[in-house]
């Protein structure tokens, strides 16, 4: 499997949000934003209503939930 990008902290999310207004909006690319579920100890999930995996190849899917 090909290399994965390096780890997003909540810290260097923070920094690079900083910079910006809250009255803001974010935009995911036609991603639906659902949640941010914690997985593990040091470990938040951010979740969309459709699901987004890597496959054995490394490619990035996008599938629909509706």
């Amino acid at each position: 499997m090909p290399n994965r990008p390096r780890p997003l902290t909540v810290g260097d999310l923070r920094r690079e949000l900083a910079v910006y207004d809250d009255a803001f909006e974010l935009d995911f690319s036609g991603l639906d934003f659902y949640r941010l579920k914690q997985r593990g100890d040091r470990l938040v999930q951010v979740e969309f209503n459709q699901q987004v995996y890597r496959n054995r190849e490394g490619i990035v899917v996008v599938e629909n939930l509706e």
